[in-house]
């Protein structure tokens, strides 16, 4: 009865947990999503469908497979095999009642395993992810700030020039059905001028190396997770009033 009551309780957490990953409304709207029914004619979500959204969302599987190298499929076989084996356990029958007591540790260590498996890969999927993007969140940053005009710097200087970028920390805000979101923080380094080219020429002019903390968002569509775009760039130039 340990055992029975066990297995039912581990397979309706699993069942929860995806269903809080992964909601119906969101995997519809992946890429990758294609319609099954049941032997009614009805929509449904397999839980194959659940497990892929809660490691990668709306990330193409090729990209998923091909350039993170994450291998969603072992995690959906393994998954399945255990909810099997705990559906088994649900029912009492002379073949699951009186299961010996190792028999009935081993079962549930290799349950909590299968749980703890499915987080570790869609934190393994997460990190993933976060690796691919950085030189081109590092990129995409260095361009926004070469080809528009940040205000912080502009309103501080008669001219200045951007040296180079620095992110110290990027995060992975959000990974969703249609948008990736991160978060990153770090340094501009750069070449406040005073005065115009012929003043710095004449020596009545000048040009200071300086830095300045920064924050930004990243947002890409996850059909091309690489492809990021500099949202919310805020650019700390309190340091130069001080």
């Amino acid at each position: 009865m340990r055992v029975n009551n066990f297995a039912t309780g581990i397979r309706e957490l699993a069942r929860i947990m995806l269903h809080d990953f992964a909601p119906d409304k969101d995997i519809k709207v992946c890429e990758w999503y294609v319609e099954e029914t049941n032997l009614a004619g009805q929509v449904v979500f397999s839980r194959a469908q659940r497990i892929r959204y809660a490691v990668h969302a709306g990330l193409p599987e090729e990209f998923v497979q091909d350039t993170l190298g994450v291998d969603v499929q072992q995690t959906i076989t393994t998954f399945n095999a255990l909810n099997s084996q705990l559906s088994k356990l649900t029912h009492v029958t002379p073949e699951t009642f009186d299961l010996g007591e190792q028999a009935a540790d081993e079962l549930a260590q290799q349950a909590l395993d299968t749980l703890i498996s499915l987080f570790t890969t869609i934190d393994d999927c997460r990190s993933a992810v976060h690796k691919a993007v950085e030189m081109s969140a590092k990129n995409a940053l260095t361009d926004e700030m070469l080809d528009s005009t940040v205000e912080a710097l502009d309103e501080i200087a008669t001219h200045y020039y951007v040296d180079e970028v620095h992110i110290d920390n990027l995060k992975l805000e959000s990974l969703g059905a249609e948008e990736i979101v991160f978060k990153a923080s770090g340094t501009v380094d750069c070449t406040l001028q005073y005065g115009s080219d012929s003043d710095v020429a004449n020596d009545i002019g000048m040009r200071v190396d300086d830095n300045y903390p920064l924050t930004c968002e990243f947002v890409a569509d996850v059909t091309t997770p690489l492809d990021l775009t500099v949202r919310e760039l805020y650019v700390d130039n309190s340091s130069f009033y001080e």
